[in-house]
């Protein structure tokens, strides 16, 4: 098997992309039904509180249940962040955090050294911390579960750094594709994910092949409807409504920099609780994280229920406008308490919740105000642009998650409308980022490589104490820390 990094390069990706993406489809299909069970048994059973669904749920569209135990709720979240945070403390450190981070971390700097038993921790630590209320996405944890398999696979074939590199990438796209049953978004992701500014075209056929086996592997167990299913109302009925979506892309494009300015100002709030027990910070940020959602139940858990739920103009008219001002500027708070803290999850999906909410309140306002030649008669189609501009912007993926957003709304009129706002965000954004992991080009990720291999070429310093070892062990468990465990070889 060893060979197979000789063959020729067309016979070797397909190959290879079959067997990432088959391999990818695995993990998000675990990861997933995780989820649910945890979310059931967790929130539902003993919260009594069940969130809202999407339409590709196995029962279809359900909105979110009242609380009948109100006071569970910050507890069930702080006892199942506690949990997670032991586990991961005690195992897998690098699985604290976004996932997605991490991974784009090891493609850049160390393909084939990501350790196998983050796979397994990384899915319950994640599955416990949403199940139980945490405000934190599926992608991230799937993205980094795709990732290690596929560095497994690198580092068991003995590729060399650019072909591991391209073997993670496409493990990272085909798992985001197949959670999101968007194989072309999460091909495009592989392309874009990896700078700020740059691209990596070279990403793109092997990412293909293997989104598609992997989303063909998830839909034949999760069924083929589409994330959110086939959403009515995804038209531009005058021209008049094209002035509405740069104001959106504005907007948006403000909340992915206040996102993100969150995010990691709140995790050096938390880092600077030292003399708190490790995992009790997470524990914390579940706390404040759960009676936030006690006034804002589209906090709790990933919240891709609620983007189902502002789809529909009956569920907008029904909320209050206060409640959808709010919602953004909320999932951001929660997300940043949920896993800047040291919780684990993701932090793409939210971005997702922000963006459409932020989308649904526009359409609010316009309709609030008798603006009605701005908007069309659904909040659909700036819901799901808006997801595009707010994500697209704080990740540097624009054209990825552009196409994620249509391909989960079953639309094509995301892709135009989007035309006039996401670029919008995206020059708002600037090179503020979500994902810090994330060099500007490959420019400057030579350079830090380079920089790398001369410390590594320094002579080799004296023995540590065992102090030292204990203050760089803790280190490195700190989320998004570019510290990360040297791990050749070890499962």
């Amino acid at each position: 098997m060893t060979s197979l990094r000789t063959w020729r390069p067309v016979p070797k990706w397909i190959t290879l992309g079959v067997v990432i993406g088959a391999v990818s489809g695995a993990m998000a299909i675990a990861f997933y039904g995780s989820v649910e069970w945890c979310t059931r048994w967790l929130l539902g059973s003993l919260g009594g509180y069940h969130p809202a669904t999407i339409a590709a749920s196995p029962g279809g569209f359900h909105p979110a249940s009242g609380f009948t135990r109100m006071w569970t709720i910050p507890l069930l979240a702080a006892a199942g962040a506690l949990i997670a945070a032991w586990l991961v403390s005690r195992v897998a450190p690098e699985t604290a955090g976004h996932g997605t981070d991490v991974a784009i971390r090891a493609i850049n700097t160390d393909p084939a050294g990501m350790r196998l038993r983050a796979m397994p921790v990384k899915m319950i630590a994640s599955a416990i911390t949403i199940g139980s209320g945490g405000s934190g996405g599926s992608e991230g944890p799937t993205a980094q579960m795709a990732a290690t398999s596929a560095s497994f696979i690198a580092r068991a074939l003995r590729l060399n750094y650019e072909q591991a590199r391209t073997t993670v990438t496409v493990g990272l796209a085909a798992g985001v594709g197949a959670i999101f049953r968007a194989p072309a978004g999460g091909a495009l992701l592989g392309v874009e994910l990896l700078f700020r500014k740059d691209r990596e075209l070279a990403m793109l056929i092997p990412s293909l092949i293997a989104s598609a086996v992997a989303y063909v592997e998830f839909s034949a167990v999760y069924g083929w409807t589409p994330m959110f299913g086939h959403v009515p109302g995804m038209a531009i009925t005058s021209p008049a409504q094209l002035l509405i979506f740069p104001l959106l892309g504005l907007v948006c494009g403000g909340l992915a920099r206040l996102y993100a300015a969150t995010f990691y100002g709140v995790e050096w709030l938390f880092g600077r609780l030292r003399k708190l027990w490790r995992p009790l910070r997470p524990s914390l940020g579940g706390l404040l994280t759960g009676a936030l959602g006690l006034a804002v139940p589209g906090v709790l858990g990933p919240g891709y229920g609620t983007i189902q739920d502002v789809l529909s103009p009956q569920r907008v008219l029904h909320l209050s406008l206060l409640v959808l001002l709010v919602m953004p500027l909320a999932k951001i708070l929660g997300t940043s308490l949920s896993i800047s803290s040291g919780g684990s999850g993701g932090v793409f999906g939210p971005g997702m919740v922000v963006g459409a909410t932020a989308g649904a309140a526009l359409w609010r306002l316009a309709e609030a105000a008798g603006a009605h030649t701005l908007v069309s008669a659904s909040p659909a189609l700036l819901a799901a642009v808006g997801m595009a501009a707010c994500l697209g912007a704080a990740a540097h993926s624009p054209f990825a998650i552009t196409v994620i957003a249509a391909e989960t709304c079953s639309s094509g009129w995301v892709l135009a409308a989007a035309l006039l706002a996401v670029p919008v965000a995206v020059k708002l954004m600037g090179s503020d980022t979500l994902y810090r992991a994330q060099p500007l080009n490959r420019k400057e990720l030579r350079e830090s490589r380079k920089e790398q291999a001369g410390r590594t070429a320094e002579p080799v310093p004296a023995p540590q104490t065992a102090a030292s070892n204990i203050t760089l062990a803790q280190d490195a468990e700190l989320p998004g820390n570019a510290a990360m465990p040297d791990t050749h070889g070890i499962p």
